[in-house]
């Protein structure tokens, strides 16, 4: 077959600190196994950073187990089996069943395993349940150790908030002089009554960097000030246990209770102390639930058009804010003048094109077929994924052949008996290579859908008016890629098809 001498490298490191070697060597040993077993490597895959235990999302694993299971390569080299999960023999399971349905291998260099021995499934079984049980241990040695640091007050790894550092001897948060003030001002302002973009916007201006050294936003200043560390409280991130003992860490940061006293813990010293704190996340929780046991805030507000409209001038996204939708670098200081369109006129603008252009569509139209597409994407979203990795490999490979061609009869490159021998024999190999693929995407299944509801002008509109604003977004992502608006004049009436230009799905952009 055509994908059968032909390898995809997955490598994997929890921890990605600069200086480590332990990618470059997983992929040298991997490539060395490829070649002393006549596979040629097509692609690496890698996941820095990424832990194979934790429910973390993994894009290189994906991208690597769609390749093998989708017939794009018939080999996928590991370097332990470790390195693929930690999760035992529920994720491994399920990968070796998909893998072995197409007839595909699975091979860990340092375990010695190749699925294409049967016995070498216990076997991975019993390593992949080891490989489980090993990070289970380590979790518990070191939810000890922090466990322990904690109740000493001792700062416990990572990078302290903005204004603070860590002395090296008592392992405590001091003021660190080179932005301690300008925490403290931030907070400052904060406590004022500033609006955060206000506070992010004057930051930028000033030019004074962020944490990462780039430019401020209104939610970085948020997450500084409802830092614990921030006030000098020790943090803990809130998390949930499942009956395994595996724990789910959220987003949200607390201060840490002594599981005691339930005490909170000093951690040193603070930009602002716990009651300031106190009394900003207030004033935050006043501005993001004005009403008892409504929320108001960001996520539910978020107006129609949000990761849909673009500011024409520098092509950053546009925001709600107030009555109007701003260019995002306009609010906080990044340098564009800016473009600004109120909320009502662009909404509407934009739903009346959504709703009658939809209902207009002719058989055959490519907005058709790209609404279609998208639709039936987000039902099966795994078998497209394979798809478009087969899709992809043949345009590679499909590029590689008209080079070749090219290289013979344009650039005149095989000359000769010999040489023309090798042209065949590479130009074989490629179009064998294409064909097989084309007929794996062949046998790919496509699900079918019904997108009659979207075609109907009264069904359409019905299900548009009764849906809430995260619905009506979905709904227009089906078939528009963006909304780029321009600057309008001062007292001048929103005309529509003036101000915005609607790029719709895999179309040309034209106006609405």
């Amino acid at each position: 077959m055509h994908h059968h001498t032909i390898a995809d490298l997955y490598l994997r490191l929890s921890l990605d600190r600069d200086g480590k070697t332990a990618i470059d060597r997983q992929e040298a040993d991997c490539r060395a196994w490829a070649e002393r077993n006549g596979l040629t490597v097509r692609k690496v895959h890698i996941d820095r950073g990424r832990s194979g235990y934790k429910d973390v999302s993994r894009k290189g694993f994906d991208a690597a187990l769609t390749a093998v299971t989708s017939g794009v390569v018939g080999v996928l080299v590991v370097w332990k089996l470790d390195r693929l999960s930690r999760k035992g023999i529920g994720e491994v399971g399920s990968a070796l069943d998909a893998i072995g349905r197409v007839g595909g291998r699975l091979v860990s260099v340092m375990d010695g395993l190749d699925t294409a021995n049967d016995s070498a499934r216990v076997t991975i079984a019993l390593l992949s349940e080891l490989a489980r049980s090993e990070s289970r241990n380590i979790g518990t040695r070191v939810s000890s150790a922090k466990r322990y640091l904690r109740q000493k007050g001792q700062w416990i790894g990572g990078q302290p908030p903005y204004g603070l550092a860590v002395d090296p001897e008592t392992k405590k948060l001091v003021h660190d002089p080179d932005t301690a003030v300008y925490a403290r001002l931030i907070a400052d302002e904060a406590l004022s009554g500033k609006a955060l973009v206000h506070i992010a916007r004057f930051l930028n201006e000033h030019e004074i960097e962020s944490p990462r050294g780039g430019k401020w936003s209104s939610s970085s200043v948020m997450q500084l000030l409802r830092a614990p560390a921030f006030a000098g409280l020790m943090p803990q991130t809130e998390y949930t246990e499942a009956a395994d003992g595996t724990r789910k860490y959220g987003s949200r940061v607390v201060p840490y209770r002594d599981p005691e006293t339930l005490d909170t813990v000093s951690i040193g010293e603070g930009i602002i102390t716990p009651g300031e704190r106190e009394l900003i996340i207030r004033q935050l929780e006043s501005r993001t639930f004005p009403h008892a046991g409504k929320r108001h805030g960001h996520k539910q507000g978020t107006a129609l058009l949000t990761g849909l409209a673009r500011c024409t001038l520098c092509e950053s996204p546009m925001s709600q804010s107030g009555t109007s939708y701003v260019c995002a670098n306009k609010r906080m200081g990044r340098g564009c003048s800016g473009v600004t369109a109120r909320v009502e006129s662009l909404d509407r603008h934009v739903t009346d094109a959504f709703l009658s252009r939809l209902p207009a569509l002719e058989p055959g139209d490519p907005l058709l077929s790209a609404i279609a597409a998208r639709w039936v994407q987000r039902q099966d979203p795994e078998v497209f994924a394979k798809r478009d990795a087969i899709e992809a490999e043949i345009n590679e490979e499909s590029a590689r052949l008209a080079d070749l061609e090219d290289a013979r009869y344009v650039r005149g490159e095989f000359s000769g008996a010999d040489a023309i021998e090798r042209y065949n024999r590479l130009a074989g190999r490629l179009r064998g290579r294409i064909d097989g693929l084309r007929a794996n995407l062949a046998a790919m299944p496509t699900p079918a859908v019904d997108i009659s509801p979207l075609l109907d002008g009264e069904l359409l509109r019905e299900a548009w008016e009764g849906d809430v604003v995260a619905g009506q977004r979905d709904r227009l992502r089906l078939a528009i890629d963006r909304v780029v608006v321009s600057r309008g004049e001062r007292g001048k009436r929103f005309v529509g098809h003036e101000r915005c230009v609607i790029e719709w799905a895999d179309m040309t952009p034209e106006d609405a």
